[in-house]
């Protein structure tokens, strides 16, 4: 039994090993000038929390940073993402993993204050869930962080509320805000990925589908984009005027819950907030209609309701629980966690290869720039320098601007009066 176990172990790290290579051959921006900035020694002995869904992806740039010399602490955004074979391998590696696979909200609680314990001068997080945690739970590490990196809408907005509050001792820059992450990784990653998982784990055709959409941020564009080009009847719920009105300008139907909800085969949350679908919403479900999302957190479509209204609930397939309410059969995916996650497998790596090469600057910035408590923004210097290097990579050349194609606004200003 123990030769079959440590069997079983060796073929994970394998797997681990295996699925994290594939990740290192399609990374070229944070495999070549991410790492190359990184090697200047600065990350040496620093240790760097990172707190991201923990599949393959992550696992390279944790060991991105353990290969610049920083100590590295890894967990899991939520418990229905970590993959146990990458877990092993960034193990096998050195590495400090502090989550394991098949976890719920109390074993992943324990792990996060877990990742707390091991003093993290530096948080590269998603949803600012390790932050927030150590702001309640370990209020003293909470004064001594030096900086954190945010991988997401949500965490953005939490840090911005804490800036307000004025409980924001500490530089913190908003990856997710970066023109190379929320342009492509919010758009393109999740629009592709969560379609993938929705037809993978469903069987289902989208092609005539009637698909409603909550929320029309760049996440919510994104799918519909998708959605639409694969022929699918695109519903958006926003409540954002302006967004509603870029919803209306791209060709989508726009308008209330209570309007696009009912009528709709497969309904996607895709808002960052909580209850997007909850009891009002439920009610006005069509029979066999699927629930998925693709937002942060796992509370977006209200399980808690679904239970309560529920007179019955079923497994039907891998990952879909269908709950009897009244005469309706409704089936939610992945227990209303990440979809594209939790369902598929997360973001294209190239994808990935930008968002956390944006990551890996960022660290790289808050350990060298001397930043001031509050929130940051990668500069565009930077940005662009990341773009740049994924255009190498794919063998484009851009034309270098002319003097004389430049507005000379010096020149008018300097004619003009003084005041």
């Amino acid at each position: 039994m123990i030769g079959h176990n440590n069997e079983e172990h060796l073929a994970l790290i394998a797997d681990g090993e295996a699925r994290i290579d594939w990740v290192r051959r399609y990374s070229p921006v944070l495999n070549g000038m991410v790492s190359n900035t990184l090697a200047d020694g600065s990350l040496k002995g620093k240790k760097i929390a990172v707190v991201v869904h923990l599949e393959a992806k992550t696992a390279f740039l944790a060991l991105v940073l353990a290969d610049a010399g920083a100590e590295v602490i890894v967990a899991g955004s939520n418990p229905r993402t970590t993959n146990q074979s990458v877990v092993e391998a960034l193990r096998d590696r050195g590495l400090t993993v502090v989550a394991n696979a098949d976890g719920d909200m109390v074993s992943w609680e324990k792990e996060l204050l877990a990742a707390a314990d091991h003093e993290p001068e530096y948080v590269i997080d998603d949803g600012a869930e390790l932050t927030m945690r150590i702001g309640i739970h370990r209020p003293a590490l909470y004064n001594r962080l030096k900086g954190v990196s945010e991988e997401t809408t949500t965490g953005t907005a939490r840090l911005y509320a804490l800036h307000a509050a004025g409980k924001l001792p500490f530089p913190a820059l908003t990856a997710n805000d970066a023109r190379c992450k929320h342009l492509f990784d919010n758009r393109y990653g999740t629009g592709q990925t969560t379609l993938q998982a929705m037809l993978r784990l469903t069987n289902r055709q989208i092609a005539g589908a009637t698909v409603t959409i909550i929320g029309y941020g760049y996440v919510g564009r994104g799918i519909a984009e998708y959605a639409k080009k694969m022929g699918a009847n695109v519903r958006i719920v926003e409540t954002d005027p302006v967004r509603a009105v870029e919803a209306h300008m791209d060709g989508m139907s726009v308008g209330t819950a209570a309007d696009k909800v009912p009528g709709a085969s497969m309904i996607i949350t895709a808002t960052g907030g909580i209850r997007a679908i909850g009891a009002p919403e439920i009610t006005t479900v069509d029979h066999d209609a699927i629930l998925a999302n693709a937002g942060h957190h796992d509370l977006e479509v209200d399980i808690d309701a679904l239970v309560g209204m529920a007179s019955s609930t079923k497994q039907m397939r891998p990952q879909i629980t269908t709950y009897r309410v009244g005469e309706r059969d409704i089936h939610v995916l992945s227990g209303g966690a990440l979809v594209n996650i939790a369902g598929g497998s997360g973001h294209p790596v190239e994808i990935m290869d930008l968002t956390f090469s944006v990551q890996g600057i960022g660290a790289h910035q808050l350990i060298n720039a001397n930043l001031a408590p509050g929130v940051h923004v990668l500069s565009k210097e930077l940005d662009d320098s990341i773009a740049s290097a994924f255009l190498k990579s794919k063998g484009i050349q851009l034309d270098p601007g002319r003097p004389e194609q430049e507005d000379d606004v010096m020149a008018l200003i300097n004619k003009m009066p003084a005041v």
